[in-house]
């Protein structure tokens, strides 16, 4: 004898979607780790992510961002020139386009990454959360460069 089940629901949703939903999630979430294991082939995301370092790597690479469109802005001011193609396209466009791009293109890889900290960069070797430190490391390298270069750049008047 064989027995159908069926998974879809034929009555209304009875729950609501509102504001309180909304702020609910932010502070009773309930998936902490991630699915059992038998369930782990699918799906890694969690809806709370309890690791303070992450956050405040994130915090430091998107003012360092600021920090290097505001450097580039004032380099850019004392002669020097964005090798970035695409960003110089913008910048010759804007400067608020530019620095616009820059902070979005920033926040939205780092969301990125955020999401999908706990999915496999390189199987078994790097996850993708560790690609955190490397970008900040990074940045830290590139504002010295850019502090290196308004010292040495004699200013335009």
């Amino acid at each position: 004898m064989e027995f159908m089940i069926d998974c879809q629901r034929q009555s209304v949703d009875r729950r609501s979607h509102g504001f309180r939903t909304f702020l609910y999630s932010f502070t009773m979430n309930r998936r902490r780790e991630t699915r059992r294991g038998i369930c782990l082939e699918g799906s890694h995301y969690v809806d709370f992510h309890r690791a303070p370092m992450l956050f405040a790597l994130t915090i430091a690479i998107m003012g360092l961002s600021c920090t290097d469109a505001f450097f580039t802005l004032m380099l850019i001011q004392q002669g020097a020139q964005e090798i970035n193609p695409f960003m110089n396209g913008l910048l010759n466009i804007s400067t608020q386009l530019f620095v616009s791009a820059k902070v979005f293109m920033t926040a939205i890889s780092l969301i990125f990454i955020l999401a999908h900290r706990n999915f496999w960069l390189i199987k078994g070797v790097i996850r993708t959360h560790h690609v955190l430190p490397v970008l900040f490391i990074g940045y830290c390298l590139l504002i010295i460069h850019e502090l290196k270069m308004l010292n040495n750049v004699p200013l335009m008047m």
